[in-house]
């Protein structure tokens, strides 16, 4: 019996600081990389389209997010000095800043470049991933002021406001097709999210790991069969992806700050959620000094690569929540695991391949494969809601979305009656997500 096994879990096989063996650890960090792999390639994707990126600075951001994502994944994993939760917790893109990072591109200047536009984003994004370090410290306080039927609620809004972008983007690509290709296009919609949803909802636990990249290869088959589609020949520039320092010169905006803020501050409250879920499922404390130091570690490590990805041309990163269930799957939460999926992330990254490929995905799969995942956003920030507040956070919902959505015509409202709205507040309150979260926050407090 291995070094740390819990007779009275059957279900970890392996602790913490166990030591499985080569092959079963590989076998794990696969497990792992199934799990999240779909998730680190699209969320980089449709961030970089969102914002208008070309098609050199999408690839190389793909890459980026792949190999950032493999170098947080081992700062996570081993807790250099105070950074760091020292569980088995994976690192990646966040889905959070798709509709965000968009909002807030579309704030600056038309004539702002391509490398000036990335470098706002990521710059600002630094400055936000440098704040959630600072509020590591100060967790206590934070938990009272972002509850989880704020963060429910702030992710139930960004689900909603995610998933009506992806239907628009579906919306217009058949309304921009030609006659005989738009029914076709319809349907491999309807086979990719069909596909996605039939594998997310079996009790299985390996079909619900593998269902987006499932439904992602089952709609580019129907697309293959239905119109011929193929990917276009991949030409590379060399034959191994290189990481830069600084790829563009970071910039800072106060007004993206703004807009970034609110998700900044529920990512920071997903991941104290995620890592204390890991503690758990890892057999470890979760109350205690060692709890709070490695809760600690695990936030102020969101913040620092975060900070990293910034500066090597990646998104924001915060911690993965489905991993926990690969922990439930294997019965293995060893830390060797974490290297080794670090290691494999950071390979898969270095191929130019990969990011080319990912670039060709036809709309109509991408489309169908994210409407399913921003739904699932949703009804996640709903549950939340239900699970811990009920009633009282379900009004606390109502007041929130009723309230964001008002708040976007505010603006337009009183400019028709003669009366000057500050810029600034004019685009925080075109923005229903950041609103929403500080109305669930006021609110959220005065019903308590």
């Amino acid at each position: 019996m291995p070094k740390g096994h819990d007779r009275a879990d059957p279900h970890l096989i392996f602790g913490l600081n166990d030591q499985p063996g080569p092959g079963r650890t590989l076998l794990a960090a696969i497990a792992h990389l199934f799990a999240i792999v779909a998730s680190i390639l699209t969320a980089p994707l449709l961030i970089a389209r969102a914002v208008g990126l070309d098609a050199a600075s999408t690839q190389y951001v793909i890459s980026a997010s792949l190999v950032v994502s493999g170098i947080a994944t081992l700062i996570q994993t081993l807790r250099i000095g105070v950074v760091g939760s020292g569980l088995l917790a994976v690192q990646g893109t966040s889905f959070a800043f798709i509709g965000t990072m968009a909002y807030a591109a579309a704030q600056l200047p038309p004539q702002t470049s391509n490398d000036e536009l990335l470098g706002y984003l990521l710059g600002t994004a630094a400055v936000g991933g440098g704040m959630v370090v600072v509020l590591s410290f100060f967790l206590s306080t934070v938990r009272k002021v972002i509850t989880p039927t704020v963060t429910g609620v702030t992710i139930c809004l960004l689900g909603l406001s995610l998933l009506w972008s992806a239907l628009g983007n579906s919306w217009r690509l058949l309304h921009t097709a030609s006659a005989g290709d738009a029914p076709l296009l319809a349907f491999e919609w309807v086979f990719t999210l069909v596909t996605i949803g039939l594998l997310a909802t079996r009790r299985n636990i390996y079909a619900r790991l593998i269902s987006v990249p499932a439904g992602l290869f089952a709609g580019l088959l129907m697309a293959a069969l239905l119109r011929g589609w193929s990917a276009p020949a991949i030409q590379l520039d060399q034959p191994l992806f290189v990481l830069q320092l600084l790829p563009v010169s970071l910039h800072f905006s106060p007004l993206v700050l703004m807009i970034l803020l609110p998700i900044f501050l529920v990512s920071l409250t997903e991941t104290i959620g995620d890592i204390t879920a890991t503690s758990l499922v890892s057999k470890q404390p979760i109350e205690g000094k060692s709890y709070f130091l490695r809760l600690r570690g695990g936030v102020l490590g969101d913040g620092f690569n975060t900070m990293l990805a910034s500066c090597l041309g990646a998104f924001p990163n915060t911690t993965f929540s489905q991993n926990n269930a690969v922990i439930r799957l294997t019965g293995i939460a060893s830390r060797q695991v974490g290297y080794v999926l670090a290691g494999l992330l950071i390979v898969l990254g270095s191929l130019p391949a990969i990011s080319a490929t990912v670039v060709t995905i036809p709309g109509s799969v991408l489309n169908a494969a994210t409407a399913f995942l921003f739904a699932l956003i949703a009804h996640t920030g709903l549950g939340m809601v239900r699970d811990y507040a009920r009633e009282r956070g379900l009004s606390v919902l109502g007041i929130a979305v009723i309230g964001a959505f008002v708040l976007v015509f505010v603006p337009d409202a009183l400019t028709s009656i003669g009366m000057a709205v500050p810029e600034y507040a004019a685009i925080l309150m075109g923005f229903p997500v950041a609103t929403g979260a500080l109305i669930a926050m006021v609110v959220d407090r005065l019903v308590d």
